[in-house]
């Protein structure tokens, strides 16, 4: 990225509290957004797709309409949902947003307890900075910058937790050294202190960010199906270099020799050589699943301390200590354990029963997820991203950061100063996912609210997935944990980013455009009633299959929550409008939606669901497919 353009974007500001949304029975006026920037000259747009800044609530209707869409939509993403990261406070307000609309329906939950809501083992894992505690010879050591604690990794695999009064130490050589054997009888119990061994000042494997952008011009494209096909089978034919390397952490290199010897801890004299990063990771609490077990559970837990620290254990240098040298007596309490997230995360469930007394003991599935990827760090000008986006980024985030070349940084300066002339910067770091999946969660309330008036003859389930962003972590949960029985799901069908689909925004876009992808792979007969759903359709969508192919193009069949239904055997479609330029972008904003088109895929998914639901058989199961990509399953 230019200067110029890195001037434009970087900025600072501020975010806004989560507020509760109201059902949509009871609109409310809608409220100003502060962290949104300066408001419009004359009330005129930037962008050709940009709608209305603010879309006052109203009630919404049975049928599947563009403003009940929009009504929904600007309440989802607004920035006051924080961008609804699994198991923060947006997050778990959406998803209450989203069982009370269930409930106004008349639906029946269907999660745990008689209630919507399907609670996943989500939460926090790591030290806690302020219980965890270390000292020597009675005198207690300062966090962070005299000593950190070892998060334990399979790759370490030093222990999770310690708690010890007054443990001799003792000093044992080298970490890593394997040549020099421990004397047993001599270590036992004790707390055992290495110096960190050459290898962990090395380098390894860096997925971080390259010195300097690579330009735009060398970016090759991969806009649309057979562009990312033909860029992917180049880079395998063409592997690229390596990429960068950094300083990999005091404990990467795995030594069991304390473990063998029934060391009470572990210290390393490594602290002084840490990164500022490594440091602040030791007390991180990444958000994750309940682990089945505690890692390394049988391991001494371990910490990293500085030469001072070192010395002071010894009362002399450490160059001058020999391996059996004892030390001060060591106290030590920290435990890396997980908790479950003061917010929720959550499915949510609902069920419409269905109205046949032979066929509606079986479901027709509809899901998308709730979840985006909260709030980014990096502060931008909105608007200056997006210019940048329309330039260089066509795809969003699957097209990498680059430096424009002059003819790119015209166009894109251009773009900024269009903008400029109608407002001023807009200070934005909330990533609000309208497209990615607000779009598809309020295309799921709106077939719910039109199914909630009829009576098909199979019930039909709506499954809100929490955590995709996460890994797909909802749908794993539903499809393992299912609160119906798996093999009375006759067809699942998935909407992820169903938002943006005109003709320059994806490949073969358009009014009617959808993508969609693995309706085959399991059920032939699935993929015909589709496409005869279509043709026989008042609306007809212009269907797009160039994604659907053993390639797999930028990995996309396996990026969403299909795939875990297609684990289980269940004939699955995953239906989409496509990558467009504001894919996890702080711009992914309720007003570039398009509500027209949104409305008509949700009409035609209906028609779908409706067809395969009041049919007398369920989609034939042919057996997965071999030339198609199995994501691991």
């Amino acid at each position: 990225m230019s200067r110029v353009l890195l001037a434009a974007v970087l900025m600072t500001a501020t975010t806004g509290a989560a507020t509760v949304l109201p059902a949509q029975n009871r609109p409310s006026p809608a409220t100003a957004v502060p962290s949104k920037g300066a408001p419009a000259k004359s009330g005129r747009t930037v962008w050709s797709d940009e709608g209305p800044a603010k879309w006052a609530p109203r009630p919404t209707e049975s049928a599947i309409t563009a403003n009940d869409l929009r009504t929904r939509l600007y309440q989802f993403a607004d920035d006051s949902m924080s961008g609804r990261r699994i198991g923060e406070r947006g997050n778990w307000v959406g998803t209450e947003y989203i069982a009370r609309e269930f409930k106004r329906m008349g639906l029946k939950p269907m999660g745990d307890s008689g209630t919507f809501f399907q609670t996943l083992p989500f939460g926090p894992i790591g030290i806690d900075s302020a219980s965890a505690t270390l000292s020597v010879g009675g005198k207690a050591l300062s966090r962070r910058t005299q000593w950190v604690p070892t998060v334990p990794t399979a790759a370490n695999g030093v222990g999770s937790s310690v708690s010890i009064q007054n443990v001799p130490a003792v000093f044992a050589g080298q970490w890593g050294d394997t040549t020099v054997m421990l004397d047993a009888a001599a270590m036992r119990g004790k707390v055992l202190v290495f110096t960190a061994s050459p290898a962990m000042r090395a380098v390894a494997a860096s997925s971080g960010a390259p010195a300097s952008f690579v330009s735009c011009v060398d970016v090759p494209d991969k806009f649309g199906a057979n562009a990312a096909i033909a860029e992917e089978a180049r880079q395998r034919a063409n592997p690229s270099a390596p990429p960068a390397r950094r300083p990999v952490a005091a404990t990467a290199v795995r030594d069991s020799r304390a473990q063998a010897v029934g060391a009470a801890a572990v210290l390393i004299i490594g602290l002084d050589e840490m990164q500022q990063t490594a440091i602040n990771a030791s007390f991180a609490q990444p958000m994750g699943m309940r682990p089945a077990s505690p890692l390394n559970a049988s391991a001494p837990a371990g910490a990293s301390i500085s030469r001072a620290v070192a010395e002071q254990l010894f009362g002399k240098s450490i160059d001058q200590v020999t391996v059996g040298t004892a030390g001060q007596p060591v106290s030590a309490s920290w435990q890396h354990r997980w908790r479950v997230s003061p917010h929720p995360a959550r499915n949510v469930v609902a069920v419409l029963p269905g109205s046949d007394p032979t066929i509606g003991a079986e479901y027709v599935l509809v899901g998308a997820h709730n979840d985006h990827v909260g709030v980014n760090p990096v502060v931008v000008d909105h608007d200056s991203v997006r210019a940048y986006n329309m330039v260089v980024r066509r795809q969003g985030a699957n097209d990498p950061v680059c430096t424009p070349s002059p003819e790119q940084q015209k166009k894109i300066d251009s773009l900024i100063a269009h903008a400029r002339s109608i407002r001023a910067p807009r200070r934005d770091s909330i990533m609000n996912g309208a497209d990615d999946d607000g779009s598809g969660t309020v295309v799921l309330l709106e077939i719910a609210e039109k199914f909630a008036k009829e009576k098909p003859k199979r019930s039909i389930i709506f499954v809100s997935h929490q955590g995709e962003e996460g890994g797909l972590l909802g749908s794993r949960w539903f499809t393992d944990n299912p609160t119906i029985p798996l093999d009375k799901i006759v067809a699942a069908h998935n909407m992820d980013m169903v938002g943006k689909g005109k003709n320059w925004q994806v490949k073969y876009g358009g009014p009617n455009s959808v993508q969609m992808l693995g309706a085959r792979r399991l059920s032939r007969e699935f993929g015909d009633m589709i496409d005869s759903v279509n043709s026989n359709s008042k609306e007809p969508m212009a269907i797009d299959k160039s994604w659907d192919v053993p390639a797999n193009p930028l990995n996309r069949f396996c990026r969403s929550d299909q795939v875990n239904y297609v684990r289980k055997d269940i004939p699955t479609v995953y239906m989409s409008l496509g990558y467009a330029i504001d894919y996890h972008q702080h711009t992914d904003e309720p007003q570039y939606i398009d509500y027209d088109h949104s409305a008509r895929l949700g009409r035609f998914v209906h028609e779908v669901m409706t067809a395969i639901a009041n049919r007398p058989n369920k989609p034939a199961i042919a057996g997965p497919d071999p030339t198609m990509p199995t994501c691991g399953r």
